[in-house]
């Protein structure tokens, strides 16, 4: 089976928006960051919620935002639009009789539509129970239906269903996350969607192995209503999933070691010789001391050295161990990367005042005064940070920890209660997390600051 390219987005087209605006945003193929700028109420941020929306097929979303069509075009040529008609408008009602008319286009050139008509009880209904539940349902009113009324529903019933597959094949190549300015609290769906793609990611990933690992409900705690709260329980959780392949992997290696070692003391494949295998010792050490550093591994002894007089079997076994261990080690490279970045550009790239954050084994994001009047050392809870410090943290976390090379971030603000120095610094920022974890940024802004001189990212909206 071939495997499916990731996408990205190449435009975005809105006709109407607020019965006014028209725009076609070009996004600027050879960047992976994009910055749109333009004064507040140009519906910057509508259409990033418009672009999610047709992602999750959030229909109730989609049919309370004024507008005529809005069609998003990503890479392979495919498009996935909407189009809103208007039956009997009412000053009251906007919802009283209209239809959204959506549209996918694939790679070949060939359309999938479905059209769903709507009204304020559709879309109630729709929001508390979903689409799937409004199409079966529409479905089993077959059975009381006429021959003419049978066939008509069973073709909008294949319609969607031929649609649907459409959009999760797009879904299945890009990962659209939007970092909304209102970051500071907990969106109770987002850790909802969160909690199912971990358990389907690591049942995926571990079938056979530890058919056990998942995530209860007790990982959340519905009392703790701030981000920054949820985000530092998620970095530990994503430590501990880290060590715990770590454990597997090492299981399964030290349980047969013994039998490879004979067989390799018995072969006449290559070794190390002991130069090679003190260097590659305190390379070792050295990844170890990192990995300690990032709060991956605790702390331990020094690797020793052999002795001068050792034999052939000793350096096959060194030569062994060394390369059992960097292979084991090597499954901490990816959060290893990405906490050390996160450590990064907390403690020195952005305003954190008087504050030194470390990733503690047990604890997971610990924050600690640099400086303090009784010299003591003590933790600075994490509801305690200022909003522009938490602002800070959450929007990093969600660059670094939640992306991938299917993600695209489409970020809001990220001004927001932020220092005008560390605005200066933020695209330098985003780039250095987009070639660690690949994928695509669209800033929308209407700060110069943010702009810095990166005028060949910019996309103006209506005013240059």
């Amino acid at each position: 089976m071939r495997k499916e390219e990731f996408l990205n987005i190449k435009k975005i087209e809105v006709i109407d928006l607020f019965d006014y605006y028209c725009y076609e945003i070009e996004i600027k193929a050879h960047n992976s960051i994009s910055i749109i700028h333009a004064p507040n109420g140009y519906g910057k941020t509508t259409v990033f919620k418009m672009i999610t929306y047709l992602l999750d097929f959030y229909i109730a979303g989609i049919a309370t935002i004024p507008f005529n069509k809005f069609i998003v075009e990503f890479s392979k040529n495919i498009k996935l639009s909407v189009q809103k008609t208007i039956f009997n408008e009412s000053k009251t009602n906007r919802l009283l009789q209209s239809s959204l008319n959506f549209e996918i286009i694939d790679e070949k050139g060939k359309a999938y539509n479905f059209d769903i008509q709507i009204n304020s009880g559709t879309i109630d209904f729709i929001k508390d129970l979903g689409i799937d539940e409004y199409i079966r349902r529409t479905e089993m009113r077959r059975r009381n239906s006429s021959i003419e009324e049978r066939e008509v529903i069973e073709n909008y019933v294949k319609k969607y269903e031929r649609f649907k597959e459409q959009l999760d094949s797009i879904c299945n190549r890009v990962n659209i996350n939007f970092i909304d300015s209102n970051r500071l609290f907990v969106d109770k769906q987002k850790i909802r969607n969160n909690i199912t793609k971990r358990n389907m990611y690591i049942q995926e990933e571990m079938q056979g192995i530890v058919p056990n690992i998942t995530l209860n409900g007790s990982y959340i705690n519905e009392n703790e209503t701030e981000n920054i709260i949820y985000d530092a329980k998620d970095i530990l959780y994503k430590i501990q999933e880290a060590r715990q392949r770590y454990s597997l992997e090492s299981e399964k290696k030290d349980r047969d070691f013994p039998d490879r070692l004979v067989e390799y003391a018995d072969s006449n494949r290559k070794f190390f010789d002991d130069i090679q295998i003190a260097e590659q010792l305190e390379e070792l050490e050295q990844k170890r001391l990192e990995l300690e550093k990032a709060g991956l591994v605790l702390s331990g002894k020094k690797t020793l050295a052999p002795t001068n007089s050792i034999d052939d079997t000793m350096r096959k076994f060194y030569t062994l161990y060394i390369q059992d261990t960097f292979e084991k080690l090597s499954l901490y490279d990816e959060i290893k990367a990405k906490l050390e970045l996160f450590i990064e550009i907390i403690n020195t790239r952005t305003v954190f005042s008087n504050k030194f954050m470390r990733i503690d084994n047990e604890k997971g994001v610990v924050f600690e005064p640099i400086e303090s009047k009784s010299g003591k050392k003590h933790f600075i809870p994490l509801e305690k940070l200022s909003s522009g410090e938490k602002h800070d943290f959450i929007m990093f976390y969600e660059l670094i920890f939640n992306s991938d090379k299917k993600s695209v971030f489409l970020i809001d603000e990220p001004e927001i209660s932020l220092h005008v120095a560390w605005q200066m610094e933020f695209v330098s920022i985003l780039k250095k997390i987009c070639e660690l974890n690949g994928g695509q940024a669209i800033i929308a802004t209407h700060s110069p600051d943010i702009v810095n001189g990166h005028d060949n990212l910019l996309i103006s909206l209506g005013v240059e």
